[in-house]
């Protein structure tokens, strides 16, 4: 696989070349502070496996679950002027769950969206970014349909010094049955070349990269086990970002801008709701379960 990689990065370097110099050209700040951390990832290929997790209280008795996910996505930035970036990209997912539960089958969901976004560089201290994401779900239960959300925030960012910036915002989540809005606040805090704690949400951690080539982190991210769905007749699925996974992640370069990641640590299914087509379903108890995951990550290198 590594060497399909580095052969599609090959003939791709010189419009990546020519992006990058791009943006090293223009008015807009990625990064001030001299740290060993990469630049967050344009791109990305992974699988993650979820263990077994019981879900207790549904209307067809204890259920157990698993779940195995294989997603991709990527990113492709466009520098409209010195100060506005527009970036659009694409994301699928596969995720096979293997149900153990009375009335109950294995079923699959396939996922797809279309994220863009917007950057503009105010000044030189703020930053105001904003995108919007509609993402479309189909599970292949007997008489299921596409279902539709949209996920979408408006966010500020404000650096204080070289090493410290803030961020704020709202973010909202349009789903059928269901929407969620929450105001945002973040920080990010680069400690020294070695160490940065980021308080920003979907994925606050803290990491360690004690050289340009690798680093360590241990955090939270969203769930990629939280669903709801109705398991009778299909359709209304829809991911949620209201559960979370807890690990510890090693990640490494190995061709350039690629890195290969591997994590591992608890997850649950806390996010999971079995919704029925006209009465949501009172709140589960839902346990925790195991997981691991590997990735391939585009890191683009941007000062």
């Amino acid at each position: 696989m590594l060497a399909l990689v580095e052969g599609a990065l090959a003939e791709e370097e010189p419009l990546i070349r020519r992006l990058t110099q791009q943006f090293e050209d223009s008015d807009i700040i990625f990064q001030r502070s001299q740290t060993n951390a990469p630049f967050i990832p344009l791109a990305f290929f992974g699988a993650t496996a979820y263990g077994d997790a019981e879900v207790e209280g549904t209307r067809f008795g204890d259920v157990d679950y698993s779940v195995s996910t294989v997603s991709q996505a990527a990113g492709l930035p466009i520098l409209l002027s010195d100060r506005d970036a527009l970036v659009v990209g694409e994301y699928v997912s596969w995720s096979e769950f293997d149900v153990d539960g009375a009335q109950n089958e294995n079923f699959s969901v396939g996922s797809v969206g279309v994220p863009v976004g917007w950057l503009r560089q105010v000044n030189d201290a703020w930053q105001s970014v904003a995108f919007v994401m509609p993402l479309g779900h189909r599970d292949n239960l007997k008489g299921s349909d596409w279902s539709w959300q949209t996920l979408g925030g408006m966010f500020a960012r404000y650096t204080q010094h070289d090493r410290l910036w803030w961020a704020f915002g709202f973010y909202a989540d349009v789903a059928p049955g269901e929407d969620f809005y929450i105001p945002y606040v973040g920080a990010s805090w680069a400690i020294d070349e070695r160490w940065t704690i980021s308080a920003i949400m979907p994925w606050p951690g803290i990491i360690f990269a004690p050289s340009e080539n690798w680093f360590l982190r241990l955090g939270v991210s969203p769930s990629g086990a939280s669903w709801s769905f109705n398991p009778q007749g299909g359709g209304d699925t829809t991911v949620n970002l209201d559960a979370w996974d807890f690990g510890l992640s090693i990640e490494r370069r190995v061709y350039k801008n690629v890195w290969f990641s591997a994590e591992a640590g608890v997850g649950g299914f806390r996010g999971l709701r079995l919704d029925g087509t006209d009465v949501e379903s009172p709140e589960l108890d839902v346990s925790t379960s195991p997981f691991v995951g590997i990735n391939l990550n585009f890191r683009p290198s941007l000062n």
